[in-house]
């Protein structure tokens, strides 16, 4: 029996609906499901072997959708179009008495975070395995007999895919990791100390590290050191450090020079627990950071904030909110192309709302659970707002070529405030990825979720 529209067209495409947030697993879909020969509407690929996207999407999806494929997500399950693209099917499936919708698991939803209407439809599940889900998908897509007139599904994804995606003969910047160094201090000094002084109590501003009991190597010594317990012995010429054998004065220099590193963000506020630095709570104005990111826009990002984790424990379900704060963590190193540099790497420190330090375990399923959607704009975004924070002076002005570490008298230690970046003479435009939804001079690069669910079952 052939299925017909309200106006005598038969319904032969599946139609997309999707939160822009998830248009990577759209892309993919749509691309997979057009490979295999189906008609597919999708706003962001316009033609994959059916008629042009349609402007009356209301009257496409009556009229000429076979069915209708929505990804759900957290992402999706409250957005405006995603939930008129679902109702309208909703209707349509109780009208014809079919199942006109296809929802599919993007994220891990529970029946609990769904709306009443869309709570006991059954799911494909795409959360564990995209693999597993299309395989699910197409098998179903079979079953009730979907139709197909592409015996050139692949050739017209090829296609696709060489036009829209090819490299372009344009200039890209890429973005590292790594900070390059203007300046290190040009000698290390070793001194001789009155062992009973508790230097790490007394002097916990100044970077040194102890050789022996009574013996220590530093750039300098401490701001108004006594000369009665503090005596320079030797003195190495960091110019000359090829000549030295073996790694022992290299290890000393890195050791100095992330000690260095580790007092600044300290001294700016930083606290270090568990073996790491982070943003404690309120040490800036809302707990967000000021930038200019790296188009060149004003924007800001929040250092601390809380998340509300959905917790299953044997059989009882309850919610938890933890805190989170950016945890930077600056190494100094130098490339194989013999390049001093700092290389920043920015982790995810966990603590309850009383401010005490969550388990490994449990701090790691979250920090997977937050970071799932940050992507690589965005966490170079997070980089380039604690630099340039670090790069502010006392007064508030911001140092926008270089942060000073530390002065010596034997030279400054001084890098960048914004990392290495590198052109390419090829790149793929980013036009056709999605924009974001604010358009605001300042953008909230975070979205704030209600609800985020842990990883795993128990705790």
């Amino acid at each position: 029996m052939k299925l017909e529209s309200n106006e005598g067209t038969i319904p032969d495409h599946l139609f997309i609906s999707y939160a822009s947030e998830d248009w990577i697993l759209a892309d993919w879909l749509a691309l997979k499901l057009a490979s295999e020969g189906y008609k597919v509407w999708y706003d962001r690929i316009k033609l994959l072997g059916g008629e042009s996207y349609p402007r009356d999407i209301t009257a496409a999806i009556k009229n000429q959708t076979f069915r209708v494929l929505a990804l759900l997500s957290r992402n999706s399950i409250e957005k405006p179009n995603p939930v008129k693209e679902r109702t309208l099917a909703l209707n349509i499936a109780k009208e014809r008495k079919v199942d006109f919708l296809i929802p599919i698991n993007v994220d891990g939803l529970k029946a609990t975070e769904l709306d009443f209407m869309t709570s006991d439809l059954t799911f494909v599940s795409f959360d564990k395995s995209w693999f597993d889900g299309i395989c699910a998908l197409v098998k179903k897509l079979q079953q009730i007999h979907a139709p197909k007139n592409q015996s050139r599904g692949q050739q017209v994804v090829s296609e696709w895919l060489f036009t829209e995606e090819q490299p372009k003969t344009r200039t890209e910047v890429i973005w590292s990791n790594l900070i390059s160094v203007l300046e290190i201090p040009t000698h290390i000094r070793k001194y001789k100390v009155v062992p009973e002084i508790d230097l790490e109590s007394v002097y916990s501003n100044w970077p040194f590290i102890r050789d022996s009991e009574d013996t220590l190597w530093a750039f300098c010594p401490p701001e108004k050191s006594p000369v009665d317990w503090l005596k320079e012995i030797d003195q190495v010429d960091l110019r000359n450090l090829k000549y030295y054998f073996g790694d022992s004065m290299r290890n000393t220099l890195t050791t100095l020079l992330h000690r260095s590193i580790e007092l600044k963000c300290m001294n700016k506020g930083l606290k270090f627990r568990n073996g790491s630095l982070h943003f404690p709570n309120n040490l800036v104005s809302n707990n967000i950071l000021h930038f200019t990111r790296y188009d060149g826009k004003k924007c800001y990002i929040k250092v601390v904030g809380e998340r509300k984790f959905r917790v299953t424990q044997e059989e009882n379900t309850f919610f938890e909110r933890s805190r989170y704060s950016l945890s930077p963590d600056l190494r100094f190193f130098v490339d194989r192309f013999g390049s001093p540099t700092v290389r920043l790497h920015i982790s995810i420190f966990w603590t309850d709302t009383a401010d005490i330090p969550l388990e490994a375990q449990k701090s790691n399923r979250r920090r997977k659970a937050l970071c799932r959607n940050w992507w690589n704009y965005e966490w170079l975004s997070r980089s380039m707002a604690i630099l340039q924070w670090l790069g502010t002076g006392d007064e508030g002005t911001t140092g926008i070529e270089e942060i000073t570490i530390l002065k010596t008298d034997s030279g400054d230690f001084r890098i960048n405030s914004k990392p290495i970046s590198f052109s390419l003479n090829v790149g793929i435009c980013e036009k056709i990825l999605p924009t974001d939804e604010q358009e605001d001079e300042k953008q909230v690069l975070e979205e704030e979720l209600e609800t985020d669910e842990d990883a795993t079952a128990a705790i």
